[in-house]
């Protein structure tokens, strides 16, 4: 009864019903569509057995080598931990990579995790069908030619077919069997990303095989090469801050093994004692890893706040509505009142309308969540990569939706209330129509209202121009190349068997047709694509250049072609650009090679800023040859987020 009464009530001023619906549910749905992403990307757990029992692991010293990511260690580092680590029950290591997959006649680019043998065990996922690895499936390098799909994977690309166990497929041209199909729910340790195939991390120099390239060893052999994920599970009853200390022996006695190394026989005293100084960091893993959340984090903290603003700005509308249409019912209040209806009867039945216009406002904005929440996801995922974040709203969203529905109901709906039960029986009934301005208390609290509207709206108008402004400023700096009429695509021809030199030649072969097409007017190619997200970091050393003892002599490259800079439009401020006999082969006679820096480089390194015709060398370490002439300089242009 008192819910028809409510409908009745809301129908008879379709007005304030509508404005504060729609108010309600923009609100609501902006605040549901990021709260979804940051659910999936900041809060959510891994899908795996206790994972608030999960620890990343990552050495928190110099860089000496190649570092390929945040947060990387070496193939060794992690055989020693895994070894003889005693507050882990399990230590694991994996690393995500393209491949090219090819079955029944069809080849495509699929995500793959290199992964060790007791990596399914230590997070206690199971087979959907089959079996996962066991330990002595990773026991000797290229030896182990099977493979894990995941579950959505099979049944996207395999129809769900149970017989896929036993089959071949080929990864980068070489058969592997597949064995099972990992367990439901399942996409691997990188959130935002999904995992589609699992291989023995023993395969490395068949998927993966740049990890390791122009090095004298693998990649599994390589110690000053970081360039997997290591997470370990803490035994029953042990702390992180526990586990950190208990390992911090361990680290160093693999430290003070390292430095005693070839890498470190010819580094200065200072570079030896401060890697002896760092330490093993041990951090939450119960989130698992994402590049996404490190470059999404802070906007979306920002948007959830101004969405907030919207809301408490909306509810605050509402409530003004609310205080106008309690002021015209103040005299069906007073009757009801005089009749014998408490107080608290009515409060609940004011309420109840305000509950029921939170809620239709709550089931649009969860729609209009959905929306807003792909239109994130397409500019998260501009390169259309298979991603584990969707817009589909799962139990905790449509919690969140349901609990912030109620908060607004509250918000709104309960000092209006009341108010209106506030009347003064005796004038109210003697009047024919109540006041227009309500009273005292109705106007107070209008006041009340304005001032935090007014104040809601000042903080949100700062905010959002703050934040326009930023993205505003984002959109015009310069990024040191021209963004317009450029075209790039991504090619690996490793990932389908091809060795270094047909590689070489095929790329050569492509520029070559490329540049002959109508309308191109340059081409280029590159290892590191501009802001992907990727990064190539290596030790450098400078000719004349002496280090400070805080200079790591850390610096980021890419591997570029000739008619590379002319292509992306980023211009030559001094020497001359590659050409096409700079691009041969390492020749043992003539080591000398070549290389062109930007600005910031030459700034810092060289006084004069005169860095044609110097000299750098690849390792930090004293003695290092410097046999790579700096040949061009080129303008200051944007990697990884940064300039550099």
């Amino acid at each position: 009864m008192n819910l028809k009464h409510a409908l009745r009530s809301i129908r008879k001023n379709p007005l304030v019903t509508a404005i504060a619906i729609i108010s309600l549910a923009l609100g609501i749905g902006a605040n549901t569509a990021i709260f979804s992403l940051i659910d999936q990307l900041l809060l959510r757990m891994l899908p795996v057995e206790s994972p608030e029992e999960l620890v990343q692991l990552a050495p928190d010293s110099p860089e000496i080598g190649s570092t390929w990511g945040f947060d990387m260690m070496s193939y060794p580092m992690y055989r020693d931990i895994h070894d003889k680590a005693t507050p882990f029950s399990g230590v694991l290591a994996w690393y995500a990579t393209p491949a090219s997959m090819g079955h029944n006649g069809r080849t495509e680019r699929i995500r793959s995790e290199l992964i060790t043998g007791d990596y399914f065990q230590v997070l206690g996922v199971k087979a959907a069908i089959g079996r996962t690895f066991t330990p002595e499936d990773n026991d000797s390098p290229g030896a182990e030619p099977v493979a894990v799909l995941t579950h959505d994977f099979w049944q996207t690309r395999f129809g769900a077919d149970p017989n896929v166990v036993g089959s071949t497929i080929h990864l980068n041209g070489h058969p592997m069997t597949i064995i099972g199909v990992s367990d439901r729910g399942f996409p691997g340790l990188e959130i935002g990303n999904a995992t589609q195939v699992f291989i023995p991390i023993m395969m490395t120099q068949h998927i993966a095989p740049r990890i390791a390239e122009g090095a004298p060893r693998p990649a599994l052999e390589l110690r000053r090469s970081r360039w997997i994920n290591v997470f370990a599970r803490l035994k029953s009853g042990v702390t992180i801050e526990q586990a950190q200390a208990a390992i911090g022996p361990l680290y160093r006695q693999i430290t003070e093994m390292e430095v005693q190394e070839p890498p470190f026989q010819r580094a200065s005293e200072q570079a030896r004692q401060e890697y002896l100084r760092s330490r093993l960091k041990i951090f939450d893993g119960s989130t698992g890893r994402s590049n996404l959340r490190q470059t999404f984090t802070t906007p979306l903290i920002v948007l959830m706040g101004i969405t907030g603003l919207v809301l408490l700005i909306a509810c605050a509308n509402v409530a003004s509505l609310l205080i106008a249409r309690a002021t015209a019912r103040q005299k069906e209040v007073a009757i009801r009142l005089a009749l014998g209806a408490s107080r608290m009867q009515i409060v609940s039945q004011l309420m109840l309308e305000s509950f029921v216009l939170s809620t239709i406002a709550a089931a649009a904005g969860v729609g209009l969540g959905v929306f807003m929440s792909d239109a994130l996801l397409r500019f998260l995922n501009a390169d259309n990569l298979p991603m584990t974040i969707t817009a589909s709203l799962d139990s905790r969203v449509l919690l969140f939706s349901v609990a912030v529905a109620f908060s607004t109901a509250l918000i709104f709906g309960l000092v209006p209330a009341l108010q209106t039960t506030r009347p003064r029986l005796a004038e109210t009934l003697k009047s024919e129509a109540s006041s227009i301005f309500g009273s005292r208390g109705q106007a107070r609290f209008r006041k009340v209202l304005v001032g935090a509207q007014v104040s809601l709206s000042l903080i949100l108008l700062i905010v959002s121009s703050l934040f326009v402004r930023s993205l505003s400023n984002l959109h015009q700096v310069d990024p040191g190349f021209r963004k317009d009429q450029l075209i790039s695509f991504s090619l690996d021809p490793a990932t389908n068997g091809y060795d270094s030199q047909r590689t070489q030649q095929f790329y050569r072969d492509l520029l070559e047709r490329l540049r002959g097409l109508p309308g191109v007017v340059s081409a280029g190619q590159a290892v590191q694509r501009v802001l992907e997200g990727g990064e190539w970091r290596n030790a450098i050393t400078v000719e004349g250049y002496t280090p400070r003892p805080d200079d790591r002599m850390f610096t980021h490259f890419n591997a570029v072609s000739s008619g590379y800079f002319k292509t992306l439009g980023t211009p030559l401020i001094g020497g001359r650009d590659f050409e096409a006999r700079d691009m041969r082969e390492a020749d043992p006679n003539n080591p000398l090679r070549v290389c062109i820096v930007n600005e910031a480089f030459a700034r810092k390194y060289f006084r004069d800023g005169l860095a044609v015709g110097r000299h750098v060398g690849m390792g930090n370490r004293p003695g290092t040859q410097t046999n790579i002439e700096i040949i061009g300089v080129v303008r200051d242009s944007s990697y990884h987020q940064r300039r550099g």
